[in-house]
């Protein structure tokens, strides 16, 4: 099931947790919707979309234990800088995306075929999202040394072996206090 069907049911549940019928003449108001997609935003099952800049961010916090020049420092720096505008850009099309399908979803006079393709649309906003992250993962990756981008995988495996369950698979932020945990590299 992707990210889009799951958001999709989690926003369904809230509503009908909430009282609201699927089948009411009248969607939701735009208020309501809004809520409800910051509720589902929040939700401990997203950790892809914090995760590019986590890793990131883990880059940037190791760079004197894997001897990074400044040059690099800098390089990274900015990939991870331009991956925050990108990302910040590629959620808000997928929210907005994910509330026109929900308006969609509760106007009674919707044809399955329009709900269909605001569904698809989400789905397309969240893979690009993702992708943004690839991207700037592969970039990231790029500017290392092949003895320092193995050292980074290291240093990822045996914090994951040590810690059990990163911060980061339960929707937390990467710090300073979860460097030991949080995910450091793609898999």
């Amino acid at each position: 099931m992707s990210h889009g069907q799951r958001a999709t049911i989690t926003i369904l549940t809230l509503l009908a947790f909430a009282g609201a019928s699927v089948f009411a003449a009248d969607p939701p108001a735009e208020g309501q919707l809004e809520r409800l997609m910051e509720m589902a935003s929040q939700t401990p099952d997203r950790p892809d979309h914090d995760y590019a800049s986590n890793s990131l961010q883990a880059l940037v916090n190791q760079s004197q234990e894997l001897n990074l020049s400044q040059q690099q420092r800098d390089k990274i720096k900015t990939i991870a800088d331009q991956y925050e505008r990108t990302r910040h850009d590629r959620e808000t099309a997928y929210k907005r995306s994910e509330m026109e399908a929900l308006k969609l979803i509760h106007d009674s006079r919707s044809s399955l075929f329009s709900i269909e393709g605001a569904v698809q649309k989400a789905d397309q906003e969240h893979s690009k999202l993702r992708m943004a992250g690839i991207k700037a993962l592969r970039d990231a990756r790029d500017v290392l040394r092949p003895e320092q981008y193995s050292q980074w995988r290291q240093d990822h495996a045996a914090r994951q072996i040590a810690q059990g369950s990163p911060h980061q698979e339960r929707g937390e932020r990467y710090d300073s206090e979860s460097s030991e945990s949080g995910r450091i590299a793609p898999h």
